[in-house]
């Protein structure tokens, strides 16, 4: 299975599970949350997601920023070595600009909604 084929199943099963539209009112709709009343809103049920997703893929990004660290280090002029150093360390900055890039952008867009709500 793909990641894309993941991703997709997880949107498809558990998003409905958790948002429920109101009368139409313009684009408002209201989420019932068994986990955390406090999610009112889609705003905040992507905020929380993007929040769990930071507080477990940083660990992870330093983890590999050590690990390239360790093996250029480590590598004695072995070119297969760096090699891998350099494929690790770019994965984990490319992992670390798009969890980043994602609460920015997840940042713009709720302030640009924001801003035409009347």
């Amino acid at each position: 299975m793909t990641a894309r084929a993941v991703l997709f199943a997880v949107i498809a099963l558990v998003l409905p599970a958790f948002v429920q539209a109101n009368e139409p009112r313009g684009l408002s709709y209201n989420i019932r949350s068994s986990l955390n009343p406090n999610l009112t809103t889609v705003e905040s049920f992507i905020e929380a997601i993007l929040n769990v997703l930071l507080v477990l893929s940083v660990p992870i990004i330093i983890i590999c920023i050590i690990f390239a660290g360790f093996t250029y280090v480590t590598a004695q002029g072995n070119p297969e070595k760096i090699k891998t150093a350099n494929r690790s360390l770019t994965y984990a900055l490319i992992g670390a600009v798009l969890i980043l890039g994602a609460v920015a952008l997840s940042g713009i867009i709720a302030g640009l909604v924001n801003s035409f709500r009347t």
